[in-house]
């Protein structure tokens, strides 16, 4: 799998929401309720992107998978402050609390399925490592012409169907459609990390639990050997565990994830660096700056400026 490329004019997408609050949704633009209707909600991409002028604005959902499979046209996409570009054959893996936005282009359809956390806690309990592997945006490439492709447009057209279909058994269909795709997405996330053998039920429960230990921990910029100890595993495990199934060591978990929140900060926020910096848990904003420029090539402020 490789990252779509497209080229368009960037300026269709915003510049972050300077100011506002990002709004949170069930489905865009519908009012939140206090629990999400269906085990599984799939609509065609046309359905409500045509509706909004072929553009979603920034926007995110809380406790929600969102899985997007682009069949025709194409577009642009901004997640957690970095763009993308979509093309037929591109997949989307939106977890829960993605800030993210769309430009398509007139006529793009295909599928987004979403899913709340709670329809997926078979799939979680059967594949330890597959909260994990879904617990990060991700914006891939399938050719369409391959089985992968053929195997998800199946899988969505399948799902729409029943959705629509209102039987008796709905419900439970639902959540089977909902648990065979987002295994499909595990599946592609194994291979675009570069997984090649199941890890050992033990090892992926630990990235998990360490996974969710950064989400609730990061801006404490609690030691490396802080979070084994509270594991009950050692620092070389932990990290042997997060190269096998993530790809890449265990610090840089902690430090991705302070990245997706300053690129957030940065992008949909009006706060100052400073203040961005101390919200971070950085106590030198100087600090801050060269800990994002050295992760992202650019300094706060020019990433902020950037169309």
């Amino acid at each position: 799998m490789e990252d779509s490329r497209i080229v368009l004019d960037k300026s269709i997408l915003s510049k972050g929401m300077p100011g506002r609050t990002v709004p949170a949704y069930w489905l865009y633009g519908e009012r939140l309720t206090d629990r999400f209707p269906d085990a599984l909600h799939i609509e065609p991409i046309m359905a409500r992107s045509s509706l909004h002028g072929w553009t979603i604005q920034p926007h995110l959902h809380h406790d929600l998978f969102q899985f997007f499979l682009v069949t025709e046209g194409g577009g642009r996409t901004r997640v957690d402050g970095r763009e993308h570009g979509l093309t037929p054959g591109s997949v989307l893996l939106l977890p829960p609390s993605t800030i993210h936005e769309f430009a398509f282009l007139d006529g793009t359809n295909g599928f987004v399925a979403s899913a709340a956390a709670t329809s997926l806690k078979r799939l979680f309990a059967c594949e330890p490592e597959a909260r994990a592997l879904l617990g990060a945006a991700a914006v891939l490439h399938v050719s369409v012409d391959g089985s992968q492709f053929a195997a998800l447009d199946a899988m969505m057209r399948l799902a729409m169907s029943e959705f629509a279909a209102n039987l008796p058994v709905r419900e439970f269909s639902l959540g089977a459609y909902a648990d065979l795709i987002a295994s499909w997405f595990v599946q592609a996330m194994r291979g675009a990390r570069a997984v090649t053998e199941p890890a050992r039920d033990a090892r992926a429960e630990l990235v998990r639990r360490f996974v969710e230990q950064v989400e609730a921990r990061f801006q404490h910029h609690d030691a490396l050997i802080d979070y084994a100890r509270t594991l009950g595993a050692s620092v070389p495990h932990l990290s042997r565990s997060c190269r096998e199934l993530l790809g890449h060591s265990a610090a840089r978990v902690i430090q991705d994830r302070l990245m997706i929140e300053a690129r957030r900060d940065l992008v949909y926020t009006a706060m100052s660096i400073s203040q961005i910096s101390f919200r971070l848990g950085f106590s030198d904003p100087a600090y801050f700056s060269r800990f994002f420029a050295k992760r992202a090539g650019v300094s706060p402020s020019d990433y902020r400026a950037k169309p």
